[in-house]
């Protein structure tokens, strides 16, 4: 079960048209690993039967290299943007088809608003698929793991066979695979 972080939480009965937060926190949540804290600026802004949510979110957060696995520390910048309508209107009909379909629109069901998942979001959506601690990143020895920024002139002497029977059969399937290609 997620836990709420209080500083996240929104009475949406205590203010009339508008309200806006800031906020600096620790990392509360165990998706992501932070260096540093997290800052959040959102602005609220009520219409008749929708809460707009828009801001932005800040944070540096560490990643591991794709190639090196060595720790990358990546600054973030995400922006949060939703609508949450009431819940008849999130899932009636319309012309162009259901309210449910549209990016960023979510149900207003209580009046406690949980702006956690929008936070997390803000910040997941701007990490990077691969993440290098530089482009020019050699990697690790595809044999022993060793680290090819550490050590370039690293070069493994690759055994003829395999040793263990799972390594020997893949082995085996390239060698028929190089056969059948030749």
């Amino acid at each position: 079960m997620k836990s709420s972080v209080r500083e996240f939480l929104v009475d949406i009965n205590t203010f009339e048209d508008s309200k806006s937060l800031e906020i600096t926190i620790d990392n509360p949540f165990d998706e992501i690993q932070c260096d540093g804290p997290i800052s959040i600026e959102l602005f609220l802004y009520k219409e008749k039967d929708s809460l707009i949510v828009s801001g932005k979110v800040s944070a540096t957060v560490i990643e591991q290299c794709s190639r090196c696995l060595k720790p990358v520390k990546l600054p973030i910048d995400g922006v949060v943007e939703a609508i949450y309508v009431s819940h008849s209107k999130f899932f009636k009909e319309t012309k162009k088809g259901p309210v449910e379909e549209l990016e960023n629109t979510f149900p207003l069901t209580e009046e406690i608003l949980d702006l956690s998942d929008r936070i997390i979001e803000a910040i997941i959506v701007e990490i990077p698929q691969k993440v290098l601690c530089s482009e020019s990143c050699r990697g690790l020895c595809p044999e022993c793991g060793a680290d090819l920024n550490e050590n370039p002139q690293h070069s493994c002497e690759i055994p003829e066979k395999p040793q263990d029977k799972w390594h020997s059969l893949l082995y085996n399937l390239k060698e028929s695979l190089n056969k059948e290609n030749q």
